[in-house]
């Protein structure tokens, strides 16, 4: 059933760049599409020099995208705030909703001032701790004033309840499971062009070189692997920004370049071919607070492909992995254990692979759009008539 709505969408992120709060931008309207949502997304994006840009995708879907260079000061950053406003207004008057993409200063803000001038709900989409750029008073406000916060985590939820109780509604992350299977076929072109052998174990990593991320963790843990197992290899995907450790530094000062291959980030659409070519698939975050708030999308994409998957057991992590039965812990940073954890896998093939059969299993049913879906919908429904009764 179509629910009929307009929804006015603030993101502070460029759709279908791939990573993290992009994946859930991308999915988060793909279920409003399948709702039958008429969506008017309005993207704030550190890349460039500022320009505006316009773009259709469908009949759902309309963009307006502002961009502003990365290097810019904070206040000339704060400058895009009226501008966001400024096409806001030219679209609240027919939505019936107003969403944002976190409660920070230049997404939940704008979206709370049109919320609260033109008498509309506004739902909060909670991803993440409070960014340095939004003054507390600001963040505390957007969350206030929210008619409901989605959180994709339980230290997110816990954060709401404890001063707006009734406000937060847990949406876990979630992703397309017919986009993230194993491609066989994929699988081999990959590792043809990669130069992996058919004996080769290849383990892999997709994400970040943001420091929290932990990848010198596992570079490290693979130079010890690589004494003892000839025939593993490991291939690490992804970007630096500027709080990223020197990956490639790294693999240099490790003397990995003949075991590791580093790859440039990927569209997310190619993302799962090259998970289908591992054999083991790892997310070695650091504990601190960013990742106890995070649900990240990479682990469920992991699990998705059906292989046996090592995380750092740290935020949502642990709600989506249980240890020994779709994957493997491990104490976040601790080089040994993921050294022997790696190693477990390696010796235990067929226990491995049972794991990695829990793993999709686990993310068909509690992380698939199919099984979010319901949730948002009725969600949705209950803002729309809470609104309708009110007026």
């Amino acid at each position: 059933m179509s629910l009929g709505l307009n929804i006015l969408y603030f993101a502070p992120c460029e759709l279908y760049e791939g990573l993290g709060g992009s994946a859930r931008l991308e999915n988060m309207t793909s279920i409003f599409q399948q709702l039958g949502l008429k969506i008017r997304l309005i993207s704030y994006i550190t890349k460039e020099k500022f320009k505006v840009k316009h773009e259709k995708i469908n009949n759902l879907l309309s963009m307006t995208k502002i961009y502003v260079s990365r290097s810019s000061p904070k206040l000339i950053k704060a400058l895009v705030i009226p501008v966001l406003l400024l096409y806001g207004l030219k679209y609240v008057k027919k939505s019936e909703i107003i969403f944002a993409h976190a409660p920070g200063i230049m997404t939940g803000f704008p979206a709370m001032i049109l919320a609260r001038l033109f008498n509309k709900p506004l739902i909060i989409d909670h991803m993440d701790v409070k960014d340095p750029d939004t003054p507390r008073i600001i963040y505390d406000m957007v969350l206030r004033y929210s008619t409901a916060v989605f959180t994709i985590s339980h230290y997110l939820e816990e954060e709401v309840k404890r001063k707006f109780k009734k406000k937060a509604i847990y949406v876990p992350i979630f992703i397309d499971t017919t986009l993230f299977q194993k491609n066989d076929l994929e699988r081999k072109k990959i590792r043809k062009n990669l130069g992996i052998r058919d004996k080769d174990i290849l383990i892999g990593y997709v994400g970040s070189f943001w420091y929290v991320e932990g990848v010198p963790v596992l570079l490290k843990a693979f130079k010890s692997l690589i004494k003892k197992y000839e025939n593993i290899r490991l291939i690490v995907i992804g970007r630096m920004n500027v709080q990223s450790d020197n990956i490639p530094l790294l693999i240099e000062k490790l003397s990995l370049r003949k075991n590791a291959i580093l790859i440039p980030q990927q569209p997310r659409k190619l993302i799962p071919n090259y998970l289908s070519a591992c054999e083991i698939l790892c997310s070695p975050k650091i504990d601190c607070e960013i990742n106890r708030a995070a649900n990240p999308v990479k682990v469920i994409e992991y699990l998705a492909i059906g292989l046996p998957v090592v995380c750092s057991a740290v935020g949502g992590i642990v709600d989506a992995i249980k240890d020994g039965f779709n994957g493997l812990l491990v104490k976040p940073g601790d080089i040994k254990d993921l050294e022997e954890k790696l190693e477990w896998i390696i010796l235990n093939p067929e226990q491995a692979k049972e794991m990695g059969k829990n793993g999709r299993k686990t993310v068909i049913e509690n992380y698939s759009s199919n099984s979010i879906e319901t949730k948002i919908k009725q969600a949705l429904i209950k803002i729309r008539d809470i609104t309708k009764d009110a007026l």
